[in-house]
């Protein structure tokens, strides 16, 4: 038994929520995700959780996904970073720290090390990083919630190399330093 057909209708209705979220623009991402109406709706899920009902400063968010591209060797989703977190203010130096794992405040990097471990390891993270960071002052409530960055980077990471979906968007400045996976 196969699925209903979507109608056209409901595709076009999510990539204007996507337009609407993005700026104002279609990433070749979005365009390779409408080609499968349920991949499409699961990425914006991920994206309507964290907008919805996250409570981390975009700038963390940023970061985080930051790492995890950098973990996992996402370009797209590196670069797509880059710019969120430029827009949140950060400077471009500053993203390639990140990525690198060179983290000034001891409170972030804590939490990207946490992130780092998970993205390296399946989602596994050890009960050191994780109590390193609750005594940073990370909640465990905004330690799971980072979680969503991750599976929203994670996601897309993974669609564009199975999907093959071309670059579109400026890439993130090379790291100059080594980044520990």
């Amino acid at each position: 038994m196969s699925a209903p057909a979507q109608p056209q209708e409901s595709v076009n209705a999510m990539l204007a929520q996507v337009k609407a979220a993005s700026g104002g623009r279609l990433l070749a991402l979005h365009s390779d995700l409408a080609r499968a109406p349920a991949a499409l709706a699961a990425y914006l899920g991920l994206r309507r959780a964290g907008a919805e009902y996250g409570k981390l400063d975009p700038s963390v968010g940023a970061a985080i996904m930051l790492t995890v591209g950098a973990v996992d060797g996402g370009d797209y989703s590196q670069a797509i970073a880059t710019q969120l977190a430029i827009r949140a203010g950060m400077s471009p130096e500053q993203t390639v720290a990140i990525r690198a794992g060179d983290i000034d405040d001891a409170r972030t990097a804590a939490l990207l090390a946490v992130i780092r471990e998970a993205a390296a390891n399946a989602g596994v993270v050890s009960q050191a990083a994780w109590v390193t960071a609750t005594a940073a002052g990370w909640s465990d409530e905004q330690l799971i919630e980072v979680f969503v960055h991750l599976a929203l980077t994670v996601f897309v990471d993974y669609f564009v190399n199975y999907a093959g979906t071309t670059l579109d968007v400026p890439p993130a400045p090379p790291i100059t330093s080594r980044v520990e996976k």
